[in-house]
């Protein structure tokens, strides 16, 4: 069975791969900075095809500046002073970002936040992750100043610019499954400056058919190297890594694929790409794909109900938790999803959360608490690769106004903590229905968890995640890996990817995950 996200192994990985604080962050990414692309540690691909592609670029008339594809801890961010939300995370699994260098003339160190000129682009050369169910390269749109942003780093919105590039899409050399094949991303803006990147590619051995663009549409976005121009991130996400050992040398290699500012020398005439159709995600309703879901998700939740011995039981919907991408992109004053913060929402997965009546709801979590979150295993059904649930952390570290001049936190402040801190997937809660309704006909296509704390998890229980409370936390002063007795939690439920879309399912495809809090005594 696949470990869940309780588990502290990950600890020895950010210990071996010296995770940091965003403080110490500068100096040591200005020690990794490479003055070229042959310098000491500056990047495992061993393909001699990648210093003959940064040649052929700066032949072209490119400056060409290195940076990094490092580990990333969204939560760890949170402790860091770094931003003031943890909503990112997806409880068990792990992610990196690109770090990318200063465009030329300016002063600084490599930094996974940064703004882009309209004739820019970032490459990444190297190899897709290793085989998982998941894998995706998502840009966003991290942060946007207006003229009235409380903070000095504008508004953060952490918004996808399009789709991700998922591992149903990308092209990489080779046929068949993408993990570890070699692959090229372009994440620019303009059309002209990627084909000049495509033609260099292509004169040094790479073909046309593992290069992707990752498309910055300028017509929703600000570019440009101002202080008022939007921020960049980058992240890849990767889910149920097959091979742990693959897995942990992967998150700790930070020369697994290089990283390439490239800088045309010459302003070019610009040649802005179409913004890229979003995906389709519409597709058949699981009710349709399996016919008696419904019904056998009412006995499931009878049978939770009969077999739970409780003074009070509440239960609980679940409900869309964060406008579309799409939606904040175009920056409409008139619309509920303007200047919002969607949490590093991506077209790749439906992300609900706990409701009670179709309005947002949480609930404590004491020692003498039970949760059952129950539903459709959308894996199961096959509507999506892999489906999942986690518990997150719903207080605020700082509500606005903080004090002028503040300090603490450069982004979200006023946001909600959503600090996801454990889960389980598909892989882990298959067959638990069976627990409640055996030998039931729809038994296989659904799950039902227990959700406690410490002091109520029975040893063999196979279907059970402990929320960590605060004497388990190795962090400070925020300790956003855990979940205090007295601080309110919801259930967060996603489903990546629709193997029949490549896209993750449209919200009214799914029958949505729900869960109930039982008081025990």
């Amino acid at each position: 069975m696949k470990r869940t996200s309780g588990e502290h192994w990950r600890l020895a990985i950010f210990a071996s791969v010296a995770f940091i604080t965003f403080a110490a962050f500068a100096a040591q990414a200005g020690a990794t900075r490479s003055n070229g692309p042959d310098s000491p540690g500056a990047g495992a691909n061993k393909d001699h095809r990648t210093a003959a592609f940064v040649a052929a670029l700066d032949a072209d008339g490119f400056t060409v500046d290195e940076g990094t594809v490092e580990l990333t801890d969204i939560l760890y961010a949170v402790n860091d002073h770094f931003i003031d939300s943890g909503a990112g995370a997806n409880a068990g699994q792990f992610y990196k970002r690109w770090v990318v260098p200063p465009a030329p003339g300016q002063t600084g160190t490599p930094e996974f936040l940064f703004r882009l000129a309209p004739d820019e682009a970032v490459v990444y050369v190297g190899k897709a992750p290793p085989q998982c169910d998941y894998f995706s390269f998502c840009a966003f749109l991290w942060s946007r100043s207006y003229p009235d942003s409380y903070l000095p780093t504008g508004d953060w919105l952490f918004a996808s610019v399009g789709d991700p590039l998922n591992n149903a899409w990308i092209k990489t050399e080779g046929q068949g499954n993408p993990s570890q094949k070699n692959t090229i991303i372009v994440l620019t803006a303009d059309e002209g400056v990627y084909q000049q990147i495509l033609k260099a590619a292509g004169s040094v051995g790479f073909p046309d058919s593992m290069v992707n663009p990752l498309v910055l549409p300028s017509n929703v976005l600000k570019l440009g190297q101002g202080t008022n121009s939007d921020s960049f991130f980058v992240l890849v996400r990767t889910a149920n890594i097959v091979s742990q050992a693959q897995e942990e040398k992967y998150l700790a290699d930070n020369a697994w694929a290089k990283l390439y500012r490239v800088t045309p020398r010459v302003a070019p005439v610009l040649q802005p790409f179409a913004q890229p159709p979003w995906r389709e995600r519409a597709w058949k309703n699981e009710e349709e794909l399996v016919p008696g879901l419904q019904a056998g998700l009412e006995r499931l939740k009878q049978a939770i109900l009969a077999q739970t011995a409780c003074v009070q039981a509440r239960p609980l919907e679940s409900s869309k938790a964060v406008p579309d991408s799409k939606d904040v992109l175009l920056d409409d004053p008139t619309s509920p999803a303007y200047r919002k913060n969607v949490m590093g929402e991506s077209s790749d997965t439906p992300y609900r959360m706990s409701a009670e009546n179709g309005e947002p709801a949480n609930f404590l979590l004491g020692n003498d608490d039970l949760v059952v979150v129950y539903g459709v295993n959308h894996a199961a059904t096959r509507i999506s690769t892999y489906s999942s649930f986690a518990v997150y952390g719903d207080w605020y570290l700082n509500h606005l106004p903080l004090q002028p001049g503040d300090p603490r936190f450069m982004f979200g402040a006023g946001d909600p903590m959503w600090n996801g801190v454990a889960g389980i997937t598909d892989h882990e809660y298959a067959g638990s229905a069976e627990q409640y309704i055996p030998h039931d006909p729809m038994a296989r296509y659904l799950y039902a968890v227990r959700v406690v704390r410490k002091a109520r998890a029975a040893a063999r229980d196979p279907y059970c995640v402990v929320v960590p409370e605060l004497g388990d936390s190795e962090a400070a002063p925020f300790y956003p890996d855990v979940i205090p007795l007295d601080k309110p939690a919801r259930i967060g439920y996603r489903a990546y990817l629709n193997p029949a879309t490549g896209a993750g399912p449209a919200y009214e495809d799914l029958i949505p995950d729900r869960a109930i809090w039982f008081k025990l005594q």
